[in-house]
């Protein structure tokens, strides 16, 4: 036993020479596993009592296990063995040490990951043990991970996920939380990002546990991506008040090169800390992969309808029936009866349910149902009787209700929102002129006459289309002018070229007088003024050609020649700008020939229009013409034009702008030929608790006193005179 006492005393010191030489400490490691062996047999008597030795023997066993593996050949079924049999009555600290030891096996090989896995989902997630519960999960997550960093594991993966399929299906509640949990951090982690993952999480919805419920209505929501990013940002704020308390340590105390090094060290750890970021997902690609969406968005309504869940709960299911319905365009004619009983100004997260509203809009939904919808949200929105705010959020619902189906408007309602347009409050006449606009691009005739506009390019081909109705094309709309815009490009190429030859004959000479250099920068100056007149002549004229051969064309050559080069030539990203730029003209051009060639006669040339493809501005103007891409913003519907906040920049700029011609500030000095102010008049500028004495004395006054004082005053303003 001194021995044996003196090893289990030095054993960090004997696991350093056993990784070093195996061979040379062999008996040693045997000598000392008995040991080990003796004292966890102990273990089974008194199992929920802490041993510091045992611990830390099954430290050491299970670290130098792989260098032994003949004589640790039964090491980690000794540990699972007693798991299974005394999980739930070990000691906290014991049980921890050997789970440890057996994830330290497992990174090393010495254990099968299925059989680990049976083992800490069966046995120990009964115990009542947090920390214990976090290594599991976290251990899990990264073995996985790890066995599918080169390639994806599909034998692997596919028997865990049948596993984890049978866990979710078993009424532990811990159990199936931290399956949900670990199936859902590998899909975000692009390894689980299957089908069949997001099938299996999409079984948990229909849970009856409410915290495994809510997880997997958060996953497909893609709520828990907000908080991690807030989280990252509070600790991007961390990591700014722990650089300020660096340089406020290195600043106050004794300057040395050792405190510099030691500062310098600490802030190159914190950039690097900033740079690592997670992989984030933004897109909603698990509602893509279910199997069945109609029949998954009909059982959640049903369990909807049948819930005594929190409503927040229920707007969780709300929220994902919409976008189920949005997205895939489902016929779930319930759900609106059901959503329009909440539609109420008094309702709690009623901007909520509107969204929802509008999510599950879309052109297979019949108008009747709509329609309804909408005389709902203006009854009971857009009134006088409610503030500025309510009215514009009705007047942004219906907008988006009717960018995704233009027939849910009806005429009568429309003429009368219209109205709204010259509201005294701006926010609802905003609102009511995007609503206009709005069907100035999909139905003109359901507007009078005075607030369709000037009739446009794009209007010349819009034809309105009933329920159910469709026209598809087999060209792309405007590729009948693009092979016009290639030939000015490729004559404007030539011409470049051409110049550029031109200049290679010429040779530079350099002038000693600066006046010669003055006279040659002029001449530089005039020469790229004539180029940039010549250069706007040439794109005046490439636009009249271009409005001249679009006047021309009839509508049959437009559409035979808009096939021809769809089919003829692959377009490139270029033509594709090319054509949103055209699409863009045509909504803005008027059609009316007369009134557009007396524009050009007038000025003798046409303005050119400039779009910017790629700003986030147009992408706005641009987002009531898309349809059923994207999912709508709760700022779409909350969204109220007030005046915005300045930020610091623009608020010192106009105070900047607000001193210029005036004097400095500072102490008022009396100028000449001013006088300055009067007892009297520096009387009404004083507080009242200051004059009220010398007021009650005036008023105690005699008769006598009054009359020696107007004496006085007035013998005073005579000698003034």
């Amino acid at each position: 036993m001194p021995g044996n006492d003196r090893l289990t005393r030095s054993l960090p010191h004997l696991q350093n020479l056993i990784k070093r030489d195996p061979d040379a400490y062999r008996e040693d490691f045997k000598l000392q596993y008995l040991h080990f062996e003796s004292q966890f047999m102990e273990l089974t008597a008194k199992p929920d009592i802490w041993n510091k030795s045992l611990a830390e023997n099954i430290s050491f066993v299970s670290q130098v296990a792989h260098c032994y593996p003949e004589e640790s050949k039964g090491l980690s079924q000794m540990f699972m063995d007693v798991l299974r049999l005394y999980s739930t009555v070990l000691n906290n600290d014991i049980r921890l040490v050997i789970v440890r030891a057996l994830i330290l096996m497992r990174n090393r090989g010495l254990i099968d990951c299925i059989s680990l896995c049976e083992l800490f989902f069966l046995r120990l997630l009964q115990c009542q043990d947090r920390l214990l519960r976090v290594t599991i999960q976290t251990h899990i997550i990264n073995d996985i991970k790890k066995q599918n960093e080169k390639h994806k594991n599909h034998k692997l993966n596919s028997t865990l996920q049948n596993f984890m399929y049978t866990i979710i299906k078993e009424s532990n509640a811990i159990a199936v939380k931290m399956a949900l949990d670990i199936m859902i951090d590998l899909y975000r982690k692009n390894i689980w990002n299957d089908t069949k993952t997001a099938n299996i999480i999409a079984s948990t919805c229909f849970s009856k546990i409410t915290k495994v419920q809510v997880a997997a209505l958060n996953f497909f929501l893609c709520n828990n991506q907000n908080k991690d990013k807030e989280k990252d940002s509070d600790s991007d704020d961390d990591e700014k008040l722990t650089k300020k308390e660096i340089l406020l340590g290195h600043r106050v105390g004794k300057k040395s090169a050792k405190r510099k090094k030691k500062a310098e060290r600490a802030l190159r750890t914190l950039e690097k800390q900033k740079k690592k970021k997670k992989v984030e997902i933004f897109d909603y690609s698990a509602l893509h992969l279910l199997y069945d969406p109609q029949d998954f968005a009909e059982r959640l309504f049903r369990q909807l309808e049948t819930s005594n869940e929190r409503f927040e709960v229920k707007l969780l299911h709300q929220d994902l029936l919409s976008r189920l319905i949005g997205l895939h365009q489902l016929l779930l004619l319930n759900f609106y009866p059901y959503l329009q009983r909440y539609i109420q100004p008094h309702q709690r997260q009623v901007t909520k349910i509107l969204l929802f509203v509008a999510q599950a809009s879309h052109e297979l939904v019949p108008p009747d149902i709509l329609q309804s919808i909408c005389k709902t949200i203006a009854n009971h929105f857009i009134t006088e009787r409610n503030s500025g705010e309510v009215m514009a959020v009705g007047l942004n619902t219906i907008r988006e209700i009717c960018s995704r189906c233009y027939l849910a408007m009806d005429e009568d309602l429309l003429h009368d929102l219209a109205k709204y347009k010259s509201y005294r409050d701006k926010s609802v006449s905003a609102s009511a002129r995007s609503l206009i606009q709005l069907f100035r691009e999909k139905n003109p005739q359901l507007l009078e006459r005075k607030d369709r506009g000037k009739p446009t390019e794009f209007q010349r081909d819009l034809v309105p289309l009933d329920y159910g109705q469709s026209n598809p094309k087999s060209y792309l709309e405007g590729a009948e002018i693009l092979q016009q815009h290639i030939d000015h490009q490729d004559q404007q190429s030539d011409n470049e070229q051409q110049d550029q030859l031109s200049e290679q004959d010429w040779i530079d000479v350099s002038h000693s007088d600066n006046d010669d250099d003055d006279v040659d920068d002029n001449e530089e100056e005039d020469d790229d003024d004539n180029n940039e007149e010549n250069n706007n002549q040439q794109q005046d004229h490439k636009q009249e050609n271009i409005d001249k051969m679009e006047k021309e064309m009839t509508e049959e050559e437009r559409r035979e020649r808009a096939i021809s080069i769809s089919t003829q030539r692959i377009l490139t990203q270029h033509d594709f700008e090319q054509l949103k730029i055209i699409e863009m003209k045509k909504r803005i051009q008027d059609r009316r020939k007369n009134r557009l060639e007396q524009s050009i006669s007038d000025t003798g040339k046409r303005k050119t229009i400039s779009i910017d493809t790629d700003s986030d501005s147009d992408n706005e103007n641009n987002k009531n013409s898309q349809e059923n891409l994207g999912l709508i913003s709760l700022k779409d519907i909350e969204r109220v034009h007030k005046k915005r906040a300045h930020d610091k920049e623009s608020r010192l700029e106009t105070v900047i702008a607000g001193r210029e011609g005036r004097p400095k500030f500072g102490k008022w000095k009396k100028e000449k030929g001013q006088a300055g102010t009067t007892n009297k008049e520096k009387l009404k500028t004083k507080n009242f608790q200051m004059l009220k004495p010398k007021l009650r004395k005036k008023q105690k006054r005699s008769f006598r006193d009054k009359q020696i004082a107007l004496r006085d005053a007035l013998l005073k303003d005579k000698r003034l005179r």
